[in-house]
């Protein structure tokens, strides 16, 4: 089996997934009026399964023949909030958790077949971790979560130029100096916080723009 990075990777985006997250400001908080907190979770984290890796395999890179959906799209029949705008101080708000909210199954149509046991949770933020694998024994790590951060503020704090624009859906991924060698992250707004996925691609020669189309097609697996 061909590996891209292994467990290095794994332990750069999930090990210290909190030093992944700080230059994006994903943990940051600039006041105290957070209401995004995950109070109305059971804290169970085995929505998203594991999967013997010998049988993994990667859909992430199939050519969906369904119509493209513009930007003002929002999610349908999938399994992800619709898409828009959210106001964390609301009253009730209450964050998406793609690592307990989503089921296995689902998980595993858009490629996420072998979950990793490292994951992240804290007030307005979670994060979960998988190996994805292709036809070919390459593997690539894919990193899920949500912040209550919204994407117009997570670009000022991050001062990156965007990189990449969806064509599915309104994901952007912004230039990240620090860890943008390893994966290209994309965001994707919806009504219950901002989405958060890494993609790094299941070799070495990808570059910014496949790997980035590649996150937003799993995203689009689970949003359709």
């Amino acid at each position: 089996m061909k590996r891209i990075g292994g467990l290095a990777l794994v332990a750069v985006c999930i090990g210290v997934l909190s030093n992944c997250a700080a230059p994006l400001g994903l943990s940051a908080r600039d006041n105290g009026n957070n209401s995004g907190g995950f109070s109305n979770f059971s804290g169970d984290m085995s929505g998203g399964g594991s999967v013997d890796s010998g049988v993994a395999e990667a859909t992430a890179t199939k050519v969906r023949e369904s119509q493209a959906s513009s930007s003002e799209s929002r999610a349908g029949g999938g399994v992800l909030p619709p898409l828009g705008e959210f106001d964390r101080t609301e009253p009730g708000f209450q964050v998406f958790d793609p690592c307990s909210e989503i089921a296995g199954i689902d998980l595993e149509e858009a490629g996420l077949v072998t979950r990793l046991e490292s994951s992240v949770r804290e007030s307005g933020f979670s994060h979960c971790g998988f190996e994805a694998e292709n036809s070919d024994g390459q593997t690539a790590f894919v990193g899920l979560g949500v912040t209550d951060i919204g994407i117009e503020q997570l670009e000022r704090q991050s001062g990156g130029r965007r990189i990449y624009e969806g064509e599915k859906l309104p994901v952007i991924a912004l230039q990240d100096p620090t860890f943008g060698r390893l994966f290209c992250t994309v965001y994707l707004e919806t009504v219950r916080g901002t989405l958060v996925l890494e993609f790094s691609g299941f070799g070495a020669f990808q570059g910014d723009e496949e790997r980035c189309a590649l996150g937003e097609e799993i995203l689009y697996t689970l949003a359709t």
